[in-house]
């Protein structure tokens, strides 16, 4: 923000909220409220940037915290005030909102006792509007410790609303925001709850970026600074420990699985003759789909997913070539068995609704509105954020080879080395996650003249752009049009990889009803007479 990239001059008082000394003026000749968030000149009017005036914040003045060794230049920082709350000196921390507007503040008493004023469901970190990016970020339990900690190091620091109690739910809800940052560095209370929030919160941040502090034989920063140990706090930043997810075990530790069958998945398939063969969908998996140009390998996801929502598991579903609107139009279809998308006049907006909230009355499916991010950082923060943050145990990526083409407009020309790349980082992420992620591949052409959509036979390697898809996945599925009769319903489901049973092969006959837009389970001597 501007006020930071220029020196404070004096106290004004603010035309704005009307408090008497919360504004300032500096060298560049602005000013800033501290209180409303009014910016504007020194002389002429005062524009208010924030979207409405919050009048419930306390006015307060920007003091040395002398006990603490926290000077007022970092309190006027930060935004940490001294004040009046019903006849009682506070102190006053004032959060802001992801555009960085005042909101909020957090009113501590003398005898600890926490009050919020504003609007609590808008905080954001605090202190995280003087960054927004960078090699590194601290994040420690309260306020008082990201003043100590920014007194002695210059880097980013923030602090959580409400402490180690509520870490996990702080570092979700600003998930998006710390994941700017190369490292992020978990400074918390060196007592049993922080480090235990320190591991929750570790938990639920990109696996290789975090780091672990511990302030010993001190509590925390403050206490630190308190007594002179300024190194301390400093050691205590650049000696910080990786933290690795549990997962190391020794060979005596699987004795008592070893010989005990598996059992059948949980989570199943709509169709009966692929379930018995897989033996159903496997959290820690990865499933790839693959069929010709419009054969219907969207519609064939849907049908999973719906089955997969209906039986309670949790779904996430990453649509590439598509609108949110088209996929829940599609899942809403599938509950009314009416191609509402192909042809809305088979029902009417209130009977839409309707089955829409008779689908989601017990719980949520979550999309991914794209909006044409497609890049493979953003895919893997929001399948993870999907897993971690709303408990989704099945997701659908649909498809890989949009993430391919996505490549050429960032610089890459090897379609094929960026793929490995992609297939690598999305068998990592099956595996820390444990979630069964289904992906979509295109086809490269067959040689001669009858294509996919003609009826040739899906093969394994005919998977597009990399051997990796195929060598990464532990099923792969091939979906084929009838080649007696190709622009049929018929479909034929065969299994081209299968990791768990090893059986591959014919896996059912599927058929495709127009007017419901949906893939049914048939016999195998189904002949299709409607076409």
């Amino acid at each position: 923000m501007e006020l930071l990239e220029s020196e404070f001059v004096t106290h004004i008082p603010c035309e704005v909220c009307g408090s008497r000394d919360n504004a300032g003026v500096y060298t560049d000749g602005h000013t800033y409220c501290f209180g409303c968030a009014a910016y504007g000149q020194e002389e002429g009017s005062v524009e208010v940037k924030s979207a409405t005036l919050n009048t419930k914040l306390i006015s307060g003045a920007y003091k040395h915290l002398s006990s603490r060794k926290i000077t007022e230049k970092t309190c006027r920082k930060f935004g940490y005030q001294v004040g009046i709350q019903n006849g009682e000196q506070v102190q006053i921390a004032t959060y802001r909102n992801d555009k960085g507007h005042p909101v909020a503040q957090k009113v501590r008493t003398k005898d600890k006792k926490f009050s919020i004023v504003g609007d609590a469901k808008a905080m954001t970190l605090f202190g995280s509007h003087l960054n927004s990016n960078g090699k590194r970020i601290v994040v420690c339990e309260g306020e008082i410790d990201a003043l100590s900690i920014a007194e002695v190091y210059r880097s980013p620091v923030v602090s959580l609303p409400n402490g180690a109690a509520a870490a996990k739910k702080a570092i979700i809800k600003n998930y998006d925001y710390l994941i700017n940052f190369e490292e992020i560095i978990l400074f918390f209370d060196d007592d049993t709850a922080g480090r235990d929030a320190a591991l929750d919160c570790a938990e639920v941040l990109p696996v290789g970026r975090v780091l672990i502090a511990s302030c010993a034989p001190y509590k925390d920063a403050s206490e630190a600074l308190v007594a002179g140990d300024a190194q301390t706090v400093i050691n205590a930043i650049f000696q910080a420990k990786e933290y690795r997810p549990d997962g190391i075990v020794t060979a005596a530790d699987t004795r008592a699985s070893i010989g005990v069958p598996d059992a059948v998945s949980g989570i199943i398939y709509p169709y009966t003759r692929l379930n018995n063969i897989t033996k159903g969908l496997r959290l820690g998996s990865l499933v790839t789909v693959a069929a010709g140009s419009g054969v219907g390998k969207s519609t064939f996801i849907r049908e999973i997913a719906y089955q997969c929502h209906m039986d309670g598991h949790k779904i996430g579903m990453m649509m590439l070539e598509e609108s949110v609107k088209r996929t829940a139009e599609g899942l809403v279809g599938i509950h009314l068995n009416k191609n509402i998308t192909v042809d809305p006049d088979t029902s009417n907006r209130e009977e839409i609704l309707a089955s829409f909230d008779d689908l989601t009355k017990d719980q949520q499916f979550y999309l991914f509105d794209h909006f044409g991010s497609t890049d493979m950082e953003t895919i893997v923060s929001r399948i993870r954020y999907m897993n971690k943050a709303l408990g989704c145990q099945v997701i659908f990526l649909d498809h890989i080879s949009m993430l391919a083409s996505g490549s050429l407009s960032q610089g890459i020309t090897d379609e094929r080395r960026y793929v490995d790349q992609i297939m690598s980082t999305l068998r990592t992420l099956v595996q820390e996650l444990n979630i069964c992620l289904i992906v979509v591949s295109h086809l490269r052409r067959p040689q001669g003249d009858k294509g996919h959509e003609g009826g040739a036979s899906v093969q394994l390697s005919q998977l597009r752009s990399s051997h990796s898809v195929a060598q990464l996945s532990d099923f792969c599925l091939g979906i084929q049009v009838d080649p007696d009769n190709p622009t049929s319903g018929k479909r034929y489901l065969s299994i081209l990889k299968n990791r768990h049973t090893g059986e591959l092969g014919a896996a059912g006959v599927l058929k495709y009803d127009r007017k419901a837009g949906r893939l049914h389970e048939v016999d195998e001597d189904f002949e299709d007479l409607e076409f």
